[in-house]
């Protein structure tokens, strides 16, 4: 790279910088830096994302609600908390399906529980028990729910388990609460660890080998064992 060029990306780091409050501007400065010859690259990167700062990589809520769950189209997916992240997710993962939208399947529709000020303070879990109900009513064809818990819902502890284990009882499908706010972690990668662990714990079954029961099943000499998503 000429020095002309080297000087030019330097300006460019600099004049994007100065839209940044002072503030957001100081730790953002610690991401971008220009490659000279003979220097190390001295981007500080691996480090937990900041709630409310949208990155290239996205964060916890971005791995399980757009990754994980987002292909689940019978499924209503709640975006539990402000409207912001929710929107941004809207219509993610926008891959064909079968069905009617709005009928049976609900991939590029958008459900939350727009937290305001009031909810931080007194916390949501009425409201959000209000939403199931509402959305039961509207979407009766829906397989079931998940409940996508973003920064502020984490930040106050509503207790989204307890929510979703009196909802499943009440609605007779399976409500799945997923602990996936933002801050958790240091990209989307664990959101989907923690999307695929409610999975495994909200809506299969247990398996024999926990339960201790005995398996139905035959084995021959040609079985296959898959183990994949």
């Amino acid at each position: 790279m000429t020095t002309e060029k080297i000087e030019q990306n330097k300006k460019l780091i600099e004049e994007v910088l100065e839209a940044y409050p002072e503030k957001a501007a100081k730790r953002r400065k610690k991401h971008l830096n220009v490659l000279e010859e003979g220097s190390d690259c001295g981007v500080k990167s691996n480090v937990k994302s900041v709630p409310g700062v949208m990155t290239t990589r996205g964060c916890a809520f971005a791995g399980a609600k757009g990754v994980v769950w987002g292909p689940v189209k019978d499924m209503v997916h709640i975006s539990h908390g402000p409207v912001g992240c929710g929107y941004y997710s809207w219509a993610g993962r926008r891959n064909y399906y079968n069905g009617v939208t709005g009928v049976d399947t609900f991939g590029t529709m958008q459900f939350t529980s727009d937290f305001q000020e009031r909810d931080i303070v007194f916390g949501g879990d009425k409201k959000l028990a209000k939403i199931m109900n509402e959305i039961e009513d509207l979407f009766p064809l829906n397989a079931g729910i998940t409940i996508e818990s973003e920064c502020p819902v984490g930040l106050i502890g509503d207790d989204i388990e307890a929510v979703a284990r009196k909802a499943a009882k009440e609605l007779n499908k399976p409500v799945v609460p997923v602990r996936c706010e933002g801050f958790r972690g240091v990209s989307q990668s664990l959101g989907h660890h923690i999307a695929n662990d409610t999975v495994r714990d909200w809506v299969y079954e247990p398996s024999a080998e926990i339960t201790n029961e005995e398996i139905g099943f035959e084995t021959t000499p040609y079985d296959v064992s898959l183990i994949a998503d």
